[in-house]
């Protein structure tokens, strides 16, 4: 067998087995979506540090705060972002109100329901306050103290347009737009005596669905590379042309 021959049919066996060795990759990007932050039954508040009205300092919600009153059976959630300095409760009232404690969280509920300003529900409102208040542990006499201010004083403060504010606490620089029109109540749904309250909260459920992030995947990028390439760039004639001198 003539050399020239052995070398032509090794370079077919070269061709055979380097089609047989064909790689494919694939690579997919898979987009990183933050997961959607829960509702909290316990709340703490964000001071805002560049934010004060009328002297007061501001507050704002990290999760969404859903309450259940059980005299009414209403289930009032207050959104995240919104932003509260507890002014529903008039000045001499405030004593005892702590903003890192259980009575803010039921302040929280009433400058909501003050900031909603459902006509003819101030007084429910008050009502609501006291009964949080006493659910969340405040001692009755101060309890009573907070809700005989809100009845006494709290009329001008019922459904000002200013008090319609959110600010998102880690771009407190930034302006943010309500996330949703100002609703007519306070009140997202009716639950007698608050029946099946936890078992909602648990399942994950949300009054105010957040907005899913638009997210551009590229299309996936396929690269296939064979020996056979390497091969055909020997062949006088698949090869890459030679560059001229």
């Amino acid at each position: 067998m003539s050399p020239k021959f052995k070398s032509a049919a090794a370079l077919a066996a070269s061709l055979v087995l380097a089609g047989c060795a064909t790689e494919t990759k694939t690579t997919v990007f898979v987009p990183v979506v933050a997961p959607t932050p829960p509702s909290s039954l316990t709340p703490q508040p964000v001071m805002l540090f560049n934010q004060t009205k009328d002297g007061r300092k501001l507050f704002t919600l990290d999760a969404e705060f859903p309450y259940c009153d059980v005299e009414t059976g209403k289930l009032i959630v207050v959104p995240r972002w919104y932003v509260t300095d507890f002014a529903s409760v008039p000045w001499y009232g405030q004593g005892f109100i702590d903003p890192q404690g259980p009575t803010a969280r039921a302040a929280i509920v009433h400058d909501w329901l003050y900031t909603i300003g459902e006509p003819g529900k101030r007084e429910e409102a008050d009502a609501i306050f006291l009964r949080a208040m006493l659910k969340y542990g405040v001692p009755p006499f101060q309890a009573n103290i907070a809700y005989k201010a809100v009845r006494i004083g709290g009329e001008k403060g019922y459904g000002l347009p200013t008090d319609w504010r959110f600010t998102d606490p880690k771009r407190q620089d930034l302006f943010q737009p309500p996330p949703f029109p100002k609703p007519r109540t306070g009140a997202v749904r009716i639950l007698p005596r608050c029946q099946g309250f936890g078992a909602l909260i648990q399942s994950g459920w949300r009054a105010y669905p957040l907005k899913a992030p638009t997210v551009v995947t590229p299309p996936p990028v396929v690269v296939t590379r064979t020996p056979l390439d390497q091969v055909r760039e020997r062949l006088p004639f698949g090869g890459k042309s030679e560059k001229r001198k």
